[in-house]
């Protein structure tokens, strides 16, 4: 291979590496959105990579990509082999989803058990004589951790006056999930005919939600075995290839041109299969059921200016009713 052809070849890697760490390095800090601007296709897919990582692993992931650069350099200077330094960074990157090689359902599991315990306390509020309204108002302080910044939000459009049911469907475009819709369905359903029984109906969709958070966890149950067994075939087959690359006898043949070329096809069979497994083992969403409403119009993440509307809109009422 001549030295322009080696040239080349050190460029597509380079360029390889800093696209990667730039997009690593974008998704680590989640850069704000213009409000009414959908976010990109690739940083879609790369937010919902990271969120299939446990806390621990997402909140440092600045830190692996730091460590993936590091790797990358020092291979490519000990190689002096540019796809050795490619696959060096993209493995240390690929770090977290390789130990946790299909996101659990723990996320979905708690979110589940703290839905079917708000129904509890809504229904609670509303059996001593409150509306709906009310009770999630009240219910804002005392709602589980994980759901209060949305029933706060939701309480928060209910007290400046939003059309109820407006906010309700708000609150489920800030999960996007079939679980969620249910129970919005349930409050759409109230806030149009009034009729008795809500208290009834919201502690049997506790139940239900709760079942459904059981039987989730008895899916997960099953599925770690699958995650265990892609886990610890990938760090084996890792160990072998830098056994492999390490060996002077074994591993010269790779530091010809055809040698990069076919490691560059290996380790991309290995990313796909990867992939591949990841995808069997991932648990998804329940289906949504209500459509989400126009960015534009709903500002359905729960933007300050959406709640600054409904503060508006409250005040002119106040100032029309004065005058």
């Amino acid at each position: 291979m001549s030295s322009d052809q080696w040239s080349l070849l050190a460029a597509l890697c380079g360029a390889l590496i800093v696209g990667g760490l730039l997009v690593g390095v974008r998704g680590a800090i989640r850069a704000p959105v213009a409000a009414g601007r959908p976010p990109s296709r690739w940083v879609v897919r790369w937010q919902a990579a990271q969120a299939s990582l446990p806390d621990a692993w997402a909140r440092r992931y600045r830190f692996i990509v730091i460590a993936a650069a590091l790797a990358a350099v020092g291979a490519w200077l000990v190689w002096a082999r540019p796809v050795h330094g490619l696959l060096a960074g993209v493995v240390v990157l690929g770090i977290p989803w390789i130990w946790n090689p299909a996101g659990t359902s723990s996320r979905e599991i708690v979110r589940l058990e703290a839905l079917a315990e708000w129904m509890q306390q809504l229904a609670g509020v509303h059996e001593s004589g409150g509306t709906l309204d009310s009770a999630i108002t009240a219910s804002a302080t005392r709602a589980p951790q994980v759901i209060r910044p949305q029933v706060r939000l939701l309480a928060a459009r209910l007290r400046v006056g939003a059309n109820p049911s407006q906010a309700y469907r708000q609150f489920a475009d800030a999960f996007a999930d079939g679980a969620v819709d249910n129970i919005v369905m349930l409050f759409l359903t109230h806030a149009q005919d009034h009729g008795p029984g809500l208290s009834r109906a919201l502690q049997s969709m506790a139940s239900l939600t709760e079942q459904e958070a059981i039987s989730l966890r008895s899916l997960d149950a099953k599925r770690a075995q699958v995650r265990t067994g892609t886990r610890w075939v990938s760090i084996i087959s890792l160990a072998i290839a830098v056994y492999i690359l390490t060996n002077p006898s074994w591993g010269g043949i790779y530091r010809t041109a055809t040698g990069q070329l076919v490691m560059l096809v290996l380790g991309a069979m290995f990313g796909g299969a990867l992939v591949g497994m990841r995808a069997l083992a991932r648990s998804r969403p329940a289906p949504r059921l209500l459509a989400a409403l126009p960015s534009a119009a709903g500002l359905s993440n729960g933007t300050p200016s959406a709640l600054g509307v409904a503060v508006k809109n409250k005040k002119q009422k106040v100032k029309g009713a004065a005058l």
